[in-house]
């Protein structure tokens, strides 16, 4: 059954007298997309951000409103994301009965091992406890010598502690404070419209917006990774050197996705 929106995106475009294949050269958006998204076949799009990118793009190039489209994509990926966690878990638990039935020896062999590891505890507990009775008794014969100690050797040692001391107060007025880390500057460049995120360590987002002829400066720390919907059109620049992000762009689905340490 079809959806409103999938019905007006075709009507839209018919209206305007537009092929797909000139939809997908004036927007730059690859025609299998073009094609998945008009027979709201969701499964075959590629990774969610780069999906939501070409969908507002597309549906604002038609002057419709992608939210009803949006809506429907996002509770679609949920759904097939889920159902692969289950059919994973499903195909664990099916190997893991498989492994045990081909091996008829692996349980028997478990318990064997169980009972001679038990063993050994037990006796490396015997062994132990003879041994601290062991260094009890050479503990006390040497307290006893350590009380004979002449008041000469007394002295010598007062001097050592307070030499020590010494050291360790010299020591500390040579510290230095750690070296501050300096955040990286990065400087956004965008000639038409992009999609763009960057992500600091921990999914911490330094930007996250569609940005349209427009440039954008923001500091951050390594390792950063860059998510670029429009390469062609957008250029990055990192403590004022500019990076070459055009050998990581998929020319096909028209993105970047790259990380700087």
């Amino acid at each position: 059954m079809n959806s409103e929106w999938e019905s007006q995106l075709k009507n839209v475009r018919s209206s305007k007298g537009l092929t797909l294949e000139q939809c997908s050269d004036i927007t730059k958006i690859p025609i299998s997309f073009l094609i998945a998204l008009e027979n709201r076949d969701f499964s075959s799009l590629p990774a969610k951000i780069y999906s939501e990118f070409h969908i507002k793009k597309y549906f604002s190039f038609l002057n419709i409103n992608p939210s009803e489209c949006l809506q429907e994509y996002k509770s679609s990926i949920s759904e097939l994301n889920f159902d692969e966690k289950d059919e994973d878990k499903k195909q664990e638990k099916n190997e893991y009965f498989s492994f045990l039935i081909n091996s008829p020896y692996l349980v028997p062999s478990i318990f064997i091992l169980s009972v001679f590891s038990l063993m050994l505890v037990i006796n490396l507990q015997e062994t132990e406890n003879f041994y601290d009775e062991k260094e009890f008794s050479n503990a006390t014969e040497i307290e006893t010598k350590k009380e004979e100690v002449s008041l000469e050797s007394q002295k010598e040692n007062f001097s050592s502690e307070n030499l020590l001391t010494l050291t360790l107060e010299e020591n500390n007025n040579v510290l230095e404070k750690p070296l501050k880390i300096e955040p990286d500057r990065i400087k956004i460049v965008v000639s038409e419209e992009s999609w763009i995120i960057i992500e600091e360590e921990n999914d911490k987002n330094l930007i996250y917006e569609l940005m349209q002829n427009e440039e954008r400066e923001v500091l951050g720390y390594r390792p950063l990774i860059f998510k670029i919907g429009n390469p062609e059109a957008t250029k990055i620049f990192i403590n004022n050197k500019i990076i070459n992000i055009s050998r990581v762009s998929k020319k096909d689905a028209n993105y970047s996705y790259f990380e700087i340490k």
